[in-house]
């Protein structure tokens, strides 16, 4: 497999070593706490210690890196979704110093609850912990804060259910992100962030928002109005959206050039903002009946749980209950420390090992029945939503923006000769990955914004890519080479991503297909295809205006051969070629490409141009139409090794030429030289007519609600 991209080796990504030592907070017993004796009672019960340990079910995974303790056990099979618990609202009141025995807890309390409370005033604390007897609800008629320098542990409930009107924040103030040590299934005091264990239930329950829609009309500098294509639901003045780049790839920071503004009125699909737009966002038209305005995200929510823009915090569930989170703002997550590299003679940062965004680790079936709703991660320092060998999670009109690492994610394999862990039954539904970096960019190798990784039953609908950053074989959607996860996927769009849209470096031994999907001004190719030997199927895609151009073909078929299939590829001036081949690594079945139209090509529709230190190409090209000159439909690079195979028929016509190299002594069917040589031969099948695509896109995030009981 591939090590090294451009003469770069690519660095361990997500690799942090143990640091420093564990400092405890100092337990302070209070109220209808009982203090634990010792350090060692309060390390195993931060820990979890004090709880059941869980044994491995029939589909436990092999010892994890991220830790030796055992996840939760597993059915082998999907389990119906429970109905959410129910949330006390009627506990003792959190400002009623009697319920603490004469003292609310402060600033440096470590409180251990083990009743039913009910936060009804803004507090700060050192530490807490929720005992699996004990619940915190934050009270829904008012605005709150919680802050807490130490870690949040809920072994209970803890419910932020605010009504519209009302906000309810956790805080983690004052984190030093150089503390960290990173790890797997156990609380870690020095990792300060939110952790679900044991029994623990989550609910994070805002007010309904949309979470995204386009713009109708383009939006140039100076604009204060958006007019969205749908009225959106729940947006509040004062509300944070960030609009999306949608500008050429040819255009200066084409992809970066995103404006945050803030919401002054809305009226319907009207949208009035406090101040102008600085860049322009013109709205596209790609062909297959689809014309795309910019994104317009929503990223704020009555619901929030965030460190600090100097120390991030995360969050991090190993509990067996599913969890609620529904619009919710995670914001400053995902701690960094220093790395032993450096760029450019300064020191540069990686993510700390499991501490993410939202983060669900090594779940197994325990997980099924989880809805992820309306979420937005922004500003994290590493990944935003990791289900990690934890099935069955449905990400419904969720955002990731501005964000490092790879953004939808779960963990790698230790080396490229190591199989991904699979996650089951992932949902991505109308999710978008908006503006993921990586640092320093140059070494941003196949950063993505969705990994679609290992595992089965997993599928990829209605969801966006764009602003993705990074270097060569970085792309808005990833099928990674340690993985072959066979997923549903359809109804896709990666746009204005500084690479690819999407990057398939993949041996696969299973058949895969893409279909209705849309990739438009990118700064790479629409498709780049690899590694050696697979099967894909590309069905009813546009591939519009991207500057490498529409498809690079690597990798040639395994068992039945990969087929482009009724694609519709417009270069739109910005490309030479609308289709090349690269290097093939491995002799294997030919690619097709049948039925599409290309145009919009500078030089040529395609291009062979496989390198002399690989295989031939072996290719056949039928049935398409070419909007240039005739003569252009193809070009063989006199660099490329003799063809395996390249066989040609044009739309409409019955003839079938083999091509070879010959350097312009051949005839092309309309009578214009080629530089090849021309024969007849026999196609694996008769003619067929073109077979453009007609996109059926939405322009708006999916419909999404609260939690419905309790």
């Amino acid at each position: 497999m591939e090590q090294q991209r451009n003469g770069e080796q690519q660095p361990g990504r997500h690799r942090r070593p143990l640091v420093g030592r564990r400092r405890m907070l100092t337990w302070l017993a209070v109220g209808t706490v009982t203090a634990l004796g010792g350090g060692v009672a309060l390390r195993q019960s931060l820990a979890g210690a004090d709880e059941p340990a869980a044994r491995p079910g029939p589909g436990t995974p092999p010892a994890h890196r991220h830790g030796t303790s055992a996840p939760p056990p597993a059915s082998g099979s999907p389990q119906p979704a429970a109905p959410p618990p129910p949330v006390d609202q009627n506990g003792r009141r959190w400002s009623d110093a009697k319920g603490w025995g004469g003292k609310v807890p402060g600033p440096g309390s470590a409180v251990r609850i083990t009743d039913k409370v009910v936060l009804d005033a803004d507090a700060q604390v050192g530490s807490l912990l929720v005992e699996g007897t004990g619940s915190l609800v934050f009270a829904a008629d008012r605005s709150l804060t919680l802050a807490s320098t130490g870690n949040v542990e809920v072994r209970g409930t803890l419910a932020l259910a605010p009504d519209g009107a009302h906000t309810h924040t956790l805080r983690f103030p004052g984190i030093d992100e150089r503390r960290f040590a990173g790890g797997g299934m156990t609380v870690v005091d020095t990792d300060t962030g939110l952790w679900v264990t044991g029994q623990g239930y989550l609910r994070l329950d805002g007010a309904p928002r949309t979470a995204w829609t386009r713009a109708a009309t383009a939006l140039g500098p100076g604009d204060t109005v958006i007019e969205l294509a749908a009225a959106p639901a729940g947006w509040q003045p004062g509300d944070e959206l960030a609009v999306t780049p949608t500008a050429p790839p040819d255009t200066e920071d084409f992809s970066t050039s995103y404006d945050l503004v803030t919401v002054k009125r809305v009226d319907g699909a009207t949208v009035t903002l406090t101040g102008p737009l600085r860049h322009a966002h013109p709205r596209v038209a790609i062909g297959g009946g689809a014309t795309f305005g910019a994104e317009v995200l929503n990223l704020s929510r009555n619901v929030r749980v965030e460190g600090t823009e100097n120390g991030r915090a995360h969050v991090h569930l190993t509990s067996s209950r599913p969890a609620d989170v529904r619009h919710a703002a995670l914001r400053w997550l995902g701690p960094r420390g220093n790395g032993k590299d450096s760029w450019n003679g300064k020191p540069v940062t990686e993510p700390v090992l499991g501490r993410y965004g939202l983060h669900f680790h090594m779940l197994l079936d325990t997980s099924r029945g989880t809805v992820v709703e309306g979420v937005v991660v922004r500003d994290a320092g590493s990944h935003a939503f990791v289900p990690h060998a934890s099935h069955g999670i449905t990400f419904r009109g969720c955002i990731s923006h501005d964000t490092w690492e790879d953004a939808y994610w779960w963990d790698g394999p230790i080396d490229t000769r190591t199989p991904q862990g699979p996650s089951d039954d992932i949902a991505y539904e109308g999710c978008v990955a908006s503006r993921t970096v990586y640092e320093p960019n140059p070494r941003g190798y196949r950063l993505t914004g969705f990994s679609l990784g290992a595992g089965t039953g997993s599928s990829a609908r209605d969801c966006v890519a764009v602003g993705v950053q990074g270097a060569t074989g970085a792309s808005g959607y990833e099928w990674p080479e340690t993985s072959e996860g066979v997923w549903t996927f359809e109804r896709c769009l990666a746009h204005n991503n500084l690479e690819n849209g999407v990057f398939v470096w993949l041996n696969a031994e299973h058949h895969h297909t893409v279909t209705q999907y849309a990739a438009y001004h990118n700064g790479g190719w629409g498709i780049e295809h690899g590694a050696y030997l697979n099967d894909f199927d590309y069905t009813a895609s546009v591939l519009y205006g991207n500057a490498a151009g529409g498809i690079a073909v690597h990798a040639l078929g395994r068992d039945q051969g990969t087929v482009f299939d009724g694609l519709l590829i417009d270069a739109a001036g910005q490309s030479d070629y609308a289709v090349s081949t690269l290097k093939h690594q491995l002799d294997g079945e030919p690619v097709t490409l049948s039925r599409s139209r290309l145009t919009g090509y500078r030089k040529a529709g395609v291009a062979f141009r496989a390198t002399d230190d690989g295989e031939p190409d072996d290719v056949a090209v039928l049935d398409c139409e070419f909007g240039g000159p005739n003569g252009t439909e193809l070009w063989l690079d006199p660099e490329a090794p003799e063809p395996e195979r390249i066989l040609f028929r044009r739309a409409g016509q019955a003839q079938t030429l083999s091509l070879g190299k010959g350097g312009g002594s051949g005839q092309g069917l309309a009578g214009s030289p080629w530089n090849a040589t021309t024969a007849p031969a026999e196609a694996p099948g008769p003619p067929r007519a073109v077979a453009l695509p007609a996109l059926a896109f939405t322009d708006s995030a999916p419909r999404t609600g609260r939690v419905t009981a309790g």
